[in-house]
């Protein structure tokens, strides 16, 4: 068995080492999951340097989704598993950067046979939170507007798919021309490349409209922006941050138009949302990713003793789609 390991915190380049052992023995609750691919996220990364939401006790197993095959279980309760193609749920107690994981049961849904395992294997953190934001957060009919910043990242154009199959239109604010490309490949409705009259560039775009929903990956100014485009009653929802800088929502918006301001961890989702509803989520986007309906732009693939690489990769700015670990 091949893995990778954090063994200290800091920079991803210099913190993470490969492991060959033997797989340990399966306890009656477990599987025995061989890997097909597992994505590189920001998450990884920001968990590697010990900014992340836990800080596991080191040395500890990085990678945080992923599809395979189960091909052994511990006991009984996992026995109907075996033989079937599954995603690994991203809740770290685990780590999905290895030819094979072990780990209990229930931290794995089955899916289907068919499908691109390197979409499949992206399909349990970016289009889950994509799904989840637009579906938790607000009550939303199509033709309403969903604003987002962060448009070209991979929730944000999982975002802008699972948008357009419900008729809802998207106002997207990136900050490069390319990414607004990317964008508009994607189908995003209004894009914007942000600038000083972010506010006059939102207020154009909509011509007269109100944003239902606001999503921020961002953090900073972008935020009060979109907050003041939202209808009364509005919500925006912070689920990723790209610097420290506190995410701005003018009092005035806050108190005269209600607006509401929450965050969204998909960790703290799968911790405490009910078992049938965690399936019924997977099982919704593992059609709309094995039917093509929903996808994310892949960069490159690299074997797993090619981590220098991949990381770095993964880490170098103005990347055309993720990066990814596959296995043979």
């Amino acid at each position: 068995m091949s893995q990778l390991l954090v063994t200290s915190y800091g920079d991803p380049r210099r913190s993470v080492s490969l492991e060959r052992t033997a797989h340990p023995a399966l306890g009656t609750d477990d599987v025995l999951v061989e890997m097909e691919a597992a994505p590189v996220n920001p998450s990884d990364l920001l968990l590697v340097r010990g900014d992340y939401g836990m800080r596991p006790s080191l040395p500890s197993p990085l990678g945080g989704e992923g599809v395979g095959r189960v091909i052994d279980a511990g006991g009984g309760a996992g026995q109907h598993l075996v033989g079937r193609k599954v995603v690994i749920l991203p809740n770290y107690e685990q780590g999905t950067w290895a030819d094979q994981v072990t780990t209990g049961y229930r931290n794995v849904v089955p899916i289907r046979e068919d499908g691109d395992p390197l979409q499949l294997a992206m399909l349990p953190i970016n289009p889950a939170t994509a799904y989840l934001l637009l579906h938790k957060f607000a009550t939303l009919a199509p033709g309403d507007w969903v604003g987002l910043n962060a448009a070209n990242s991979a929730v944000g154009l999982c975002v802008i798919a699972l948008a357009r199959l419900r008729g809802f239109k998207t106002l997207n604010v990136v900050r490069r021309e390319a990414a607004a490309e990317t964008v508009r490949d994607a189908g995003g409705d209004r894009v914007i490349v942000a600038g000083d009259d972010l506010p006059a560039q939102i207020a154009d775009a909509l011509d007269g409209a109100e944003l239902g929903l606001a999503l921020d990956a961002t953090a900073g100014r972008t935020v009060a922006d979109l907050a003041a485009a939202l209808r009364f009653g509005g919500a925006i929802v912070s689920y990723a941050f790209a610097t420290d800088a506190p995410p701005a929502v003018r009092a005035h918006d806050l108190i005269f138009n209600e607006v509401t301001h929450t965050g969204f961890w998909l960790l703290n989702w799968l911790r405490h949302a009910p078992r049938t509803e965690i399936e019924q989520t997977y099982r919704a986007l593992n059609d709309l990713v094995a039917d093509g309906d929903l996808t994310v732009p892949v960069d490159a693939t690299y074997r797993l003793d090619e981590y220098h690489e991949a990381i770095e990769h993964a880490m170098a700015p103005g990347r055309h789609g993720k990066i990814l670990f596959t296995f043979a």
